[in-house]
């Protein structure tokens, strides 16, 4: 992993729009600035309807209305899930996921009160394993979120969950370096996949890790691991878990 590497992501999977009302751009927005940032792909992931200002479910279930591709970009209609409980229950089932081509799960403080570690990593597992749709846990690293790593990325690699390094959670100091770096080699023992996203809530954010790329050079982290590195990647897993072919055009 290089820091000269200008942009070594080619699809961000982590994304929200001002339909999460703390978002601050439109879909047209993060498009235009993804396609400035040099990305080909990315996944708009509102949050689901635990969060105090989420949208409606219709926006989930209308969310096929947008573009596959915008601006010269693969737009991915997906959904940042909440995990509800340590039992690993998420707020997004059945038809709810219609039309959703990508799902990152993730605890927030509004819906899920943090517990111990061994509460905590469990509410991570169950939905790992419980949820068949989910494609990402999310932002993990989170500190009052405390967890066993180690644990969740051998969960991870078992049921094929992809984990995340969260820009956005470390510049903004929701999660600490050093927490990154434990993931990171926890991932890197079980050959754990990863995705590097910015769950930006600007549109001026969209494709760019300067830290998380830092945190990934002094973990010595292989970029064989880092699966948004390639979009072709991308786009195959999710063509062949939800039966979706991309137009070329």
């Amino acid at each position: 992993m290089k820091t000269s590497d200008k942009l070594f992501i080619e699809a961000d999977l982590h994304c929200h729009s001002l339909a999460s009302s703390h978002a601050y751009s439109t879909v047209m927005e993060m498009a235009a600035e993804a396609a400035k940032a040099g990305l080909k792909a990315f996944a708009l992931t509102d949050h689901a309807m635990d969060m105090p200002d989420s949208p409606h479910v219709w926006h989930f279930h209308n969310i096929s209305v947008i573009p596959q591709k915008i601006d010269g970009v693969i737009v991915l209609r997906g959904v940042e899930a909440n995990i509800r409980n340590f039992q690993g229950e998420i707020d997004m089932q059945g038809s709810d996921l219609d039309g959703i081509q990508w799902v990152v799960a993730s605890c927030h403080l509004p819906v899920i009160k943090p517990g111990t570690v061994e509460e905590n990593t469990n509410a991570y597992i169950n939905a790992i394993k419980n949820n068949p749709a989910i494609d990402v846990i999310g932002h993990c690293t989170a500190s009052r979120y405390p967890v066993d790593f180690k644990k969740i990325a051998s969960a991870c690699k078992e049921y094929g969950v992809l984990v995340e390094i969260n820009e956005s959670s470390v510049q903004f100091k929701r999660s600490t370096a050093e927490s990154c770096i434990e993931l990171l080699n926890a991932c890197k023992k079980y050959q754990t996949p990863i995705v590097v996203n910015t769950d930006c809530h600007y549109a001026g954010i969209i494709g760019r890790t300067d830290v998380s790329q830092v945190l990934l050079e002094a973990a010595d982290f292989p970029d064989e691991l880092i699966f948004n590195r390639d979009v072709q990647k991308v786009l195959e897993y999710v063509s062949k878990k939800r039966n979706i072919i991309f137009s070329e055009d």
